[in-house]
């Protein structure tokens, strides 16, 4: 994993500003960049609580909380078992991680809080940097000068369009004189809404600078000096970096209830990937994030909402690394178009299927419908869709679950190492396990003839000592797949022309292994296999929280686990319900 050097960007203004914008807030954003980067940091502001009141989640499950969400409720006070060391743990431990937007909540923040029109912000901001197999991860989010010369060409071109409009401001602020009152009021509505809570006295003072040097460089309406404040506040590292306040530990305490205003923003990035909405920000003022009955009716709220279904196709298309289609090489009957729609069928059948229809998380080993474009559906040898354009795939043997699509299968083998890729996949992916690196000049031994079978190969491996006790954790898990060739089609036999196998084995742990005859068997042994829906908890909480699971997360995801055990439906609405409704979203340590 390559991690790039952490140095410091400074905040950018236009031109006839600049000295200003950097004498106010260079020294800001050089403490938050560095920290930040590199562990924990202060936003530099007193505890927000005060001002709004601590959040209103639930204790953890053992005593008695209640699941939100449509199927994932528990009838009030019920009790949840948890295990004892669990009991009394802190809901918050170790050190409170600052994250960055992600190119894609840089875009959705601006999008939703300014109605910027006309600018493609993802194609200025710097790409994310996969660590932990997500883009989200505080592993990759390392800054350097490259990142601030990215960020306010971005804030340039967000500051222009806004330019083009001038009734932008209108839904912040309806004063027109440049008058001290209506300064005032211009940075405490952007502040709100860019910040993700109310600006502080010595933020509004700063911009409020910054705001009258524009009108002083010529700047001659309320609009066009706002733009100015807001290409700075843009470059800042209260936008930037989703900040929480930070303590000394106080009588032993090493955790503490975020406030209402951190868990808005809590709550919009994991379900939105965006900034809290005005009902959520009014909410967080009036202190309506307080009680676990009103986080849960903001929860019911904003899942409901066009993001939501948006986030849950974002984190399959990291999981399975879908946008790795876009460099794959299969020969030129791969070309960008059926890359194009081997991506758009994954895509369409998690919002479908997953969200939609609301079907259980496990359903994507097993699911025998598709939706797919008439190409790819002539790939496959599909026959005709139904009345609302879904394609059955009873008619095609083999072809079962999200597992089968033929992106999947590209992106996961090549025509010689298919068992390799694919068993990795699963092992990682699905049960969340994985090996270590090969020993040097591992690759290059040859334990059988180039031309054999994938299966052969393998079996090779496995009957030789030091190569099983890796290969023997991830080969077998693959062999179902052999019947697909690199591009996910359909093959009886190989490229050398060796007959292909479907049949094997899944070692479960402290039990005898568990023979299938087809994939059909296999995907239903996976779904019975505690291991799998462990893992697809453990990947959705990591993907929310922005960094790999610990030891320390353990009682968390027990929470979480029990929480998702206890839903109707297991599906990927309750378990975004189950982790932001778990206690332990609402805390932070302290520092």
């Amino acid at each position: 994993m390559h991690l790039e050097t952490p140095t410091t960007p400074s905040v950018c203004a236009p031109t006839a500003s600049r000295k200003v914008a950097r004498r106010h807030f260079g020294k800001a954003l050089l403490a938050t960049l560095v920290i930040g980067c590199s562990g924990p940091a202060s936003s530099g502001r007193t505890n927000p609580s005060s001002q709004s009141g601590a959040s209103g989640l639930p204790t953890p499950a053992g005593s008695g909380s209640t699941p939100v969400g449509s199927s994932a409720a528990v009838s009030a006070g019920g009790s949840l078992a948890q295990s004892p060391q669990c009991a009394n743990a802190p809901l918050a431990s170790g050190v409170a991680y600052v994250r960055r937007l992600t190119r894609w909540e840089y875009a959705n923040t601006v999008a939703d809080v300014l109605n910027v029109t006309g600018v493609d912000t993802t194609a200025l901001v710097l790409p994310d940097i996969r660590a932990n197999g997500f883009s989200n991860d505080f592993g990759g989010q390392l800054a350097d000068p490259d990142h601030a010369a990215a960020y306010q060409a971005a804030a340039d071109a967000v500051g222009a369009a806004l330019s083009k409009t001038p009734t932008w401001l209108a839904r912040f602020a309806m004063c027109t004189q440049t008058a001290a009152s209506c300064r005032d009021q211009v940075i405490g509505a952007l502040g709100l809404r860019l910040f993700r809570r109310p600006a502080t006295t010595a933020e509004v003072t700063s911009f409020g600078a910054l705001f009258d040097a524009a009108v002083a460089a010529g700047k001659a309406t309320v609009a066009d000096a706002a733009v100015v404040v807001v290409r700075a506040m843009l470059q800042s590292p209260q936008f930037l970096y989703r900040l929480e306040a930070q303590m000394p530990p106080s009588a032993g305490a090493v955790a503490r209830p975020i406030s209402n205003y951190e868990l808005a923003s809590r709550l919009s990035y994991l379900i939105w990937s965006s900034a809290p909405d005005d009902a959520l920000l009014a909410a967080a003022q009036a202190g309506q994030l307080t009680s676990p009955d009103q986080v849960r009716a903001q929860i019911a709220r904003m899942i409901g909402l066009p993001h939501a279904r948006e986030v849950a196709q974002r984190y399959f298309r990291e999981l399975f690394s879908l946008d790795d289609l876009d460099n794959e090489t299969r020969g030129p009957a791969f070309t960008p178009q059926l890359a194009a729609d081997m991506k758009k069928q994954t895509l369409d059948d998690v919002g479908d299927q997953l969200w939609d229809k609301g079907q259980g998380l496990l359903s994507l080993l097993t699911t025998k419908t598709t939706l797919v474009t008439p190409a790819l559906a002539k790939y496959y040898g599909l026959g005709t869709p139904s009345a609302d354009g879904h394609y059955a795939l009873d008619a095609i043997p083999g072809r079962i679950g999200m597992l089968t699509h033929a992106g999947v299968l590209t992106i996961n083998g090549t025509a010689n190492n298919m068992i390799v890729y694919r068993g990795l996949f699963v092992l990682r992916k699905l049960l969340c396990q994985d090996v270590p690196a090969p020993p040097p000049g591992a690759t290059s031994v040859m334990l059988a003839p180039d031309t054999a079978s994938e299966r052969a190969k393998s079996d090779a491996r496995l009957a030789h000592d030091p190569c099983k006790s890796c290969h023997g954790q991830f080969d077998p898990l693959a062999y179902a797949f052999e019947p697909f060739d690199s591009m996910g089609g359909l093959q009886a036999k190989d490229v050398n022309g060796n007959a292909v196998r479907q049949d094997g084995w899944v070692t479960v742990p402290g039990a005898a292994n568990v023979p299938y005859a087809t994939l059909a068997d296999y995907m239903n042994l996976l779904t019975k296999d505690s291991r799998v829906a462990a893992c697809i908890d453990n990947h959705v909480t990591q993907f929310a929280w922005g960094r790999a699971m610990t030891a320390n997360d353990q009682c968390m995801l027990e929470d979480i686990s029990v929480r998702m055990s206890a839903a109707k439906n297991q599906n990927m609405a309750d378990l975004i319900v189950a982790i932001a409704s778990s206690p332990y979203f609402g805390y932070t340590a302290v520092q």
